[in-house]
């Protein structure tokens, strides 16, 4: 059969290709039976020589993929510095975006690839751009918010950004960066008994982050066996896995699976449960390897894994389920209570009584809303520095927070909602919540809207004052 041009490119040199475009000249910018130009195909290979000879022929070096990724973009990603260059030398984007908003920086500043961010701010990249985005959807799944934000980019235009779907690579160490934080805060001080657990769990993390760090699809695995196999070792080993979109998180030990999973696969036993397995000897460090580096299905996940490694339900720690597409985020954090669990469970020899669940949960929540409160402290602090057009997102970042999230009425709600209204009641900002009360107060006059107007009378605002003023 003969090959395609996308083939020639993954498969054959920089002649091969060539050679097969003198056939068809056209194709040159033209998408491929997986969704890429030739330039794309080629920097999604690595393959920066036949990207120049492309580019010498005239391929358009700011096309996008059907995401709305460019050459720039994939080549960022594989942290192909030279490849970059060429790109950004025939007039690459340096702040090309995507349909979701991710710009080209954000993986760099994210692993922390300062030779790439410094030739990326050569050629103009933003770095508020990518902070902007990064900070937006970090806040976005800790408040578990829906819908869509603009952030303002260097184009000066608003770019839409979605609140769902984040990168479980980079999750792990934010996770493991909040556990450290928090137990060095002295409101964690109550916790002080479950220290020891936390700083293992800290480890446990740690370890994972590792093992999510090569989880790229270029990396060759039997590359890093020796980084590998000393992870591997770690127990109770935290497992971040990927399959089809959703990200989940395993913690093996001895006998005992636990699989963390807020999505819809709870239904089947719950969110947090610890399984015994029937044949503990299958776990070696292959079966693990296959876990988290090869792509696996969702019925491999959700249904071949019970039977493969006989998966017999013994608990389940009760805890709120998905509420929105931030699986990554939600399963991590749902592992700081499984591992703390599994400890006590190992701890009192196959035993945990009601009261043991109930203190874990209530540490889990304490330290999520901590780093809830921390976050949203982060947020309104850039207020103060940001230019108006960043101002004017962060405080849309807030209306939605305010809305979405405070409309309880508890004393919780009222701090967090005290924090955030003389940032939304600034003068030149307060449209946004002008638009919150027109719209659900004035407008639908619903459950929503009559919790939201409760919440501002409590916290002082004059609405009717407000609406005059608008």
């Amino acid at each position: 059969m003969k090959k395609t041009l996308a083939q020639t490119i993954i498969y054959d040199d920089k002649d091969a290709v060539l050679a097969k475009l003198a056939e068809d000249p056209t194709a040159l910018n033209d998408y491929d039976e997986y969704g890429y130009t030739p330039l794309i195909e080629s920097t999604i290979a690595n393959k920066a020589d036949i990207g120049e000879a492309l580019l010498a022929a005239g391929a358009d070096v700011k096309g996008k993929d059907l995401t709305g990724r460019t050459a720039l973009h994939w080549a960022a990603d594989n942290n192909n510095l030279p490849f970059c260059r060429i790109l950004l030398e025939h007039g690459a984007d340096a702040n090309a975006y995507t349909i979701g908003g991710l710009s080209v920086l954000v993986m760099p500043v994210l692993r922390q690839k300062q030779p790439l961010k410094e030739l990326l701010f050569q050629y103009g990249g933003s770095l508020s751009f990518a902070q902007d985005f990064i900070h937006a959807k970090l806040l976005g799944h800790r408040f578990e918010l829906t819908g869509t934000l603009d952030i303002y980019s260097p184009q000066d235009r608003f770019v839409e950004m979605e609140y769902e779907g984040f990168f479980l690579e980079f999750t792990v160490g934010l996770v493991r960066d909040s556990i450290e934080r928090f137990l060095y805060n002295f409101g964690a001080k109550q916790y002080r008994s479950q220290f020891d657990t936390l700083k293992h769990y800290s480890t446990a993390l740690h370890n994972a982050a590792k093992l999510a760090r090569y989880q790229h699809y270029l990396l060759d695995i039997s590359t890093v066996q020796d980084a590998l196999t000393p992870l591997l070792q770690f127990r109770p080993l935290l497992l971040p896995v990927g399959y089809e979109g959703h990200a989940i998180s395993f913690i093996y030990y001895g006998q005992f699976w636990i699989k963390c999973d807020r999505g819809e696969a709870r239904k089947k036993h719950g969110s947090i449960v610890l399984y015994k397995m029937a044949h503990p000897e299958r776990v070696t460090a292959d079966f693990l390897k296959h876990i988290l580096y090869t792509p696996s299905s969702r019925y491999f996940i959700e249904e071949e894994l019970e039977i493969y490694l006989g998966l017999t339900p013994l608990a389940q720690l009760p805890i709120m389920g998905q509420v929105i597409g931030n699986c990554s985020w939600a399963n991590i954090e749902a592992s700081m209570p499984a591992y703390l669990w599994i400890l006590s469970y190992l701890q009192n020899t196959g035993d945990l009584d009601e009261t043991q669940g109930e203190e874990i949960l209530d540490l889990f929540e304490f330290w999520r809303q901590w780093d809830q409160d921390r976050a949203l402290e982060e947020c309104i602090a850039r207020f103060e520095h940001a230019s108006a057009p960043r101002r004017a997102s962060i405080v849309a970042l807030l209306g939605d927070i305010l809305f979405q999230t405070c409309r309880g009425g508890s004393r919780l709600d009222i701090a967090r909602a005290e924090k955030m209204l003389p940032v939304l009641l600034h003068p030149e900002y307060r449209y946004v919540l002008t638009t919150y009360i027109e719209t659900y107060i004035d407008g639908l006059s619903d459950e929503r809207g009559a919790a939201f107007h409760h919440l501002l009378d409590i916290c002082g605002v004059d609405i009717k004052k407000l609406r005059e003023n608008g």
